[in-house]
């Protein structure tokens, strides 16, 4: 009985995911802490040219910057990493840990792991990511429009923990639909 556990399909996918996403995630973090304070020739590449952290944290903080001057909030960079709110010493800092980096990591594992053509493995993959990102976005430029108002800040309610949340709600719909449509294709090709 234990020897057709670890042969089930559900088994190996739950180790594949598990694997990958362990693969994704600390990738991630080694990436960074290489390139953090880099003195090493590779590093300095690395952070200068193949930093793809800064590339996603970059395009949040534009994009939610662009979303605030829509709504008529002003905001500016000030460096890679802190947005101001324009004529106010307010600013958010936007660490390492507000990028998404972990909750794409998981829905890039699951959707690696799974059984599927590699066209559509890229699509839902892609798809997810963008939707994470944007919900990023969108919680950056609500948390620089809380700052300009001056809204209050809940000692009970973490943005970070509520995006988390958010992230891992949409990403379990994702995997519904993600199911459903390849059951879906399952039977029709066995039909």
């Amino acid at each position: 009985m234990l020897r057709s556990l670890f042969k089930s399909e559900g088994f190996l996918f739950i180790i594949k995911f598990l694997s990958l996403f362990a693969l994704l995630y600390f990738f991630c973090i080694v990436f960074i802490s290489i390139t953090y304070r880099a003195s090493n020739p590779l590093y300095l590449f690395l952070r200068d040219h193949l930093n793809y952290i800064d590339w996603l944290r970059y395009s949040v903080l534009r994009t939610s910057e662009f979303f605030c001057k829509l709504i008529g909030v002003d905001s500016f960079i000030e460096n890679r990493i802190i947005i101001h709110v324009t004529n106010s010493p307010k600013k958010l800092h936007m660490g390492y840990d507000c990028i998404g980096y972990g909750v794409m990591s998981f829905w890039t594992a699951f959707v690696i792991a799974n059984k599927t053509s590699l066209s559509k493995k890229l699509y839902w993959l892609l798809g997810g990511c963008i939707i994470i990102w944007f919900i990023n976005c969108i919680r950056v430029a609500v948390l620089l429009i809380a700052l300009r108002n001056n809204w209050p800040i809940s000692k009970y309610v973490d943005h970070h923990t509520t995006f988390n949340i958010i992230s891992y709600i949409l990403i379990l719909a994702m995997i519904f639909v993600y199911i459903k449509m390849d059951k879906a294709r399952t039977k029709a090709v066995a039909i």
